[in-house]
C-alpha cells in the first residue's frame, strides 16, 4: 500500500559529492521519501572528519578484534591534536622550513603523545608518539623499523598521510583521493607499511562505494510543492 505521506516530517541534510553542495530537505518519517527541498549550501567535508573512520575500517581489513578497532578510531581523531601545540608562522609557512622549524614540526608525535596523560591512554601514547616512525628505519623520533613499531601506528601513519595529502596546506593545494591513494602506493614498504596500505585501499574503497550509492541516490531529489 503507498504511503499517502500523512505522518510526521523531519528534515535532512544530504550530501551531493559532485556539486559540492548538502541539499536540505524535508522527507516523510514513515516512508523517507523527500516531500520538499528546502535550500543548498556549498560544502566541503574536511579530510579530518574522516580519520577516525578510514582508521577504523584499515583495522578491520586488518583483522583486528573490535575494541582494538575502537582504540585505532579514537587515536586517529586525537592523534593531530599537537599541531595546536605548534607555532602557526611555522605550520602556515610557505617556503622551506629552518632547521630549528623542522625540528619543531618534528616534536608532533612527542607533543601529541603527551596530551594524553591518563593511565587508560598507554597504549594510544605509544601509538601516536610511533606513527611518524617508518619501515625503513628513517622516521623519528625513535627510528624503528619494520615490526618494531605497533601495527596500530601503522596505521596511523598511512591513515595521517592521506588526511594531510587531501587536506590544503599553504604551500600546496589538497590532492583528490586517486592521487592519494597513488602516492601511499608509492611509497609502501619504505615509508608505509605494505600490509596496511593495502587494508587501506580496500577499506577506503569500499566506503568510497557507499558515498557514491548514496550521492546518487541524493541525485535523484526531485523538489514537490508543500
Amino acid at each position: 500500500m503507498a504511503c499517502d505521506h500523512s505522518a510526521q516530517h523531519s528534515g535532512e541534510a544530504r550530501y551531493l559529492r559532485e556539486a559540492g553542495q548538502l541539499v536540505l530537505v524535508v522527507v516523510c518519517d514513515s516512508c523517507g521519501a523527500v516531500q520538499a527541498e528546502v535550500d543548498r549550501i556549498d560544502y566541503a567535508p574536511s579530510a579530518r572528519c574522516f580519520a577516525g573512520h578510514l582508521a577504523e575500517l584499515t583495522a578491520r581489513e586488518l583483522g583486528l578484534d573490535a575494541t582494538a578497532v575502537a582504540r585505532v578510531r579514537f587515536a586517529a581523531l586525537v592523534c593531530a591534536l599537537a599541531r595546536d601545540e605548534i607555532e602557526p608562522e611555522i605550520l602556515n609557512k610557505q617556503g622551506p622550513l629552518t632547521r630549528r622549524e623542522r625540528a619543531e614540526v618534528c616534536r608532533q608525535p612527542e607533543l601529541g603523545a603527551a596530551l594524553l596523560g591518563d593511565a587508560s591512554f598507554d597504549d594510544l601514547r605509544e601509538w601516536i608518539l610511533c606513527h611518524r616512525e617508518r619501515p625503513d628505519g628513517s622516521g623519528y623520533p625513535r627510528g624503528l623499523k619494520g615490526e618494531q613499531i605497533p601495527l596500530e601506528a601503522r596505521i596511523l601513519a598511512v591513515t595521517e598521510a592521506y588526511v594531510a595529502m587531501t587536506s590544503d596546506r599553504p604551500y600546496r593545494l589538497a590532492r583528490d583521493h586517486g592521487e592519494a591513494c597513488v602516492e601511499l602506493s608509492r611509497c609502501a614498504g619504505r615509508q608505509f607499511d605494505l600490509s596496511v596500505v593495502r587494508a587501506f585501499l580496500v577499506g577506503s574503497k569500499r566506503r568510497n562505494l557507499l558515498l557514491v550509492r548514496a550521492h546518487d541516490e541524493s541525485s535523484q531529489l526531485v523538489s514537490v510543492a508543500a
